[in-house]
């Protein structure tokens, strides 16, 4: 119900360990979500490649401090900042006793060396925002905001296996409860990625989300890459992506896929009684999308899904109420 990268929710998780020990990938912003950063994801925009690490020159260019960008991998910016994201979503109230939700967002990703460019710190400071309008039978807030910062880090730990962490730190509230201490939350995932050589990668780990019913979800799954075709058998996130179009390889390309989501987030809220509580929200999803990846242009994803199981919940009050199935549509920039 409420956010999209909370709709991203605990999906946007193995999004694409299509990065392997020795290619790693960084998170992906229009794909991350709060209370759930996103994983070793298949944009190119900080992948190392064997000679990029041969020569240091992950993010930040060669160590010898030339900015070269024919040393660096498809994407990739040689200097502070990375990528600037940019999206909306929609989710439309079809019946009274539904929510509709229209939500905005925006972050920025940076990357600096942590004791080697090979082993980067991915900074991602972002903010969302959620327009609520309905149920008819229990109070909601107008709107609720998700300003978050997340510190991805990854390391190849040897030639089979790549360590991939974050933590993020973010303040989830509407209007009137930013200075709650139930607003603010701590999440983070712990993940081991081990290829097999053989286009076939795997993903072991956890998921700390910190939220009612949801506190630690097990990571797991199987991840395929042979081109033109990603499949990801793990959960939370099932996906299929197939490449439609390659002008120049790793930087003019367009996929389609199918995807589903498990979404869900909460936030610090003040009810029309003016007592403070706290409103969960949790669904399922599954969708259809296209992407363009354009390196020095500007990307972008357009998204059409169907929603359900869906429920709120208000903690305190001890109230929770199921909504009816609804449709989803999601679009994004990066640049």
């Amino acid at each position: 119900m409420l956010s999209a990268r909370i709709t991203v929710g605990l999906l946007t998780l193995l999004a694409g360990a299509a990065a392997s020990a020795q290619t790693v990938t960084a998170p992906s912003a229009e794909m991350q979500a709060p209370g759930f950063p996103a994983v070793v994801l298949d944009d190119p925009y900080v992948q190392p490649t064997q000679a990029t690490s041969a020569t240091n020159g992950h993010l930040l260019g060669p160590t010898s401090g030339q900015a070269s960008e024919s040393m660096l991998p498809p994407g990739t910016r040689a200097g502070f900042f990375q990528k600037l994201n940019v999206w909306s979503e929609w989710m439309p109230r079809l019946e009274d006793d539904s929510v509709g939700v229209t939500g905005l967002g925006a972050d920025v990703v940076f990357g600096v060396p942590l004791l080697s460019r090979e082993t980067p710190l991915i900074i991602t400071p972002g903010y969302h925002v959620n327009f609520l309008s309905g149920p008819d039978f229990v109070d909601l807030p107008s709107r609720v905001h998700d300003a978050q910062i997340d510190f991805h880090h990854f390391r190849k730990l040897s030639d089979n296996w790549l360590f991939d962490g974050a933590v993020t730190l973010g303040v989830y509230a509407d209007d009137y409860n930013f200075d709650n201490s139930d607003a603010f939350r701590v999440t983070g995932r712990a993940l081991g990625v081990r290829d097999f050589h053989n286009n076939w990668k795997g993903v072991v780990g956890v998921v700390y989300l910190n939220r009612a019913g949801y506190s630690v979800v097990p990571a797991a799954g199987l991840m395929y890459d042979c081109g033109d075709l990603k499949l990801d058998l793990v959960f939370p996130r099932p996906r299929l992506a197939v490449r439609t179009y390659n002008a120049c390889p790793g930087c003019d390309e367009r996929w389609v896929y199918l995807q589903g989501e498990f979404g869900g987030n909460r936030w610090a809220v003040r009810r029309d009684s003016g007592l403070d509580d706290t409103l969960a929200y949790r669904d399922l999803r599954v969708l259809i999308g296209t992407e363009r990846k354009l390196v020095g242009g500007v990307s972008r994803r357009w998204e059409l899904g169907y929603v359900f199981s869906r429920e709120i919940e208000y903690e305190d009050s001890a109230f929770e109420a199921s909504l009816d199935d609804s449709l989803f549509v999601r679009g994004g920039l990066s640049y």
